[in-house]
């Protein structure tokens, strides 16, 4: 873990040489609370951080103010960064651009906003809790109140009639791991790794490179001397020709589960009366969507220092 005490100082790791950005945010007692660190990151430096890349996340610590009385937790969670997942929001990002791209070919002069960029969520339980952002060390917000930085996640217009006889059109946003919401004609929200897992062809659970009447062919047992060559057959027939991983069900995308669920643990911080402050471990944020579930007593603050510029992917 790194802790850079100023965010003027530069790290040199695998995607060069940038700064790294110490952020803080607050909140009080239990809760499943939600950052977007590109968001985040667009607020505090003022310039747009585009979404869709890989984020480090160096480290931080946790602070509870009631934690001389009973120990707080902090949880963090993320998407998984397989490439199934970065494949499902690849190919959402893909579909948003043609939509985009078709939009606008047949209206002479028409342009996309100045600050106009591809934004998932992170699950389904996003949908109902605004991200938390970053304030000063007075626990003031960096913006105005009223207004706040306008950070609209992107919405998908289907160009299928809503259901039989038209209508119309089924408009709906987008989030990373979990099922859908909604059914059809009428979606509410979509599962990115649900989407992709829906779209490609399940193989068969068994690859068998023999056929089955391999060992029994007459020809094939010209020369067979015995019954070692048979039993050495049927061990390639039968051993690792299936894959080894489920092929519908994939991390991100268990089916049955809580809303809040399918993602991926990446750190945990445990407060204590000897040790009132405890360190964040680094990690990485596909997207910059992070989950923190907290069970505390009283006020915290959770620092992180991050990378300003996220890998692509």
């Amino acid at each position: 873990m790194l802790i850079i005490p100023n965010k003027n100082k530069y790290c040199r790791c695998r995607h060069g040489t940038m700064a790294v950005v110490r952020m803080r945010f607050t909140g009080s007692g239990d809760g499943i609370h939600y950052i977007d660190i590109n968001k985040a990151l667009s607020l505090q430096e003022r310039k747009l951080h585009r979404q869709k890349v890989l984020n480090t996340v160096y480290g931080g610590y946790f602070v509870d103010s009631a934690s001389e009385s009973q120990n707080s937790r902090c949880n963090i969670n993320v998407s998984p960064a397989t490439w199934p997942v970065k494949r499902a929001v690849n190919r959402g990002f893909a579909l948003w651009r043609k939509m985009i791209s078709r939009t606008l070919k047949d209206m002479e002069g028409a342009g996309t906003p100045s600050y106009n960029d591809f934004k998932v969520l992170l699950n389904q339980d996003m949908y109902l809790n605004v991200p938390l952002l970053p304030k000063d060390a007075g626990g003031n917000n960096l913006y105005n109140a009223g207004a706040g930085p306008e950070w609209d996640y992107s919405t998908l217009t289907s160009e299928d009639p809503d259901g039989p006889g038209g209508g119309s059109p089924d408009q709906y946003e987008l989030h990373i791991v979990g099922p859908h919401t909604g059914a059809d004609p009428d979606w509410n929200r979509i599962g990115l790794v649900q989407s992709w897992v829906n779209s490609r062809a399940i193989p068969d659970s068994a690859h068998p490179d023999l056929p089955a009447d391999f060992t029994t062919d007459p020809l094939n047992n010209l020369f067979d001397a015995g019954d070692v060559q048979d039993d050495r057959l049927a061990i390639l027939a039968n051993e690792n020709d299936g894959a080894p991983y489920d092929e519908e069900t994939m991390f991100g995308n268990a089916a049955g589960v809580s809303i809040v669920n399918n993602l991926q643990r990446v750190s945990t911080s445990i407060t204590t009366t000897t040790a009132p402050v405890a360190m964040v471990q680094g990690f990485e944020a596909l997207c910059g969507l992070v989950q923190v579930d907290v069970t505390a007593t009283g006020a915290w603050e959770l620092v992180l220092d991050v990378e300003s510029k996220g890998a692509k992917f």
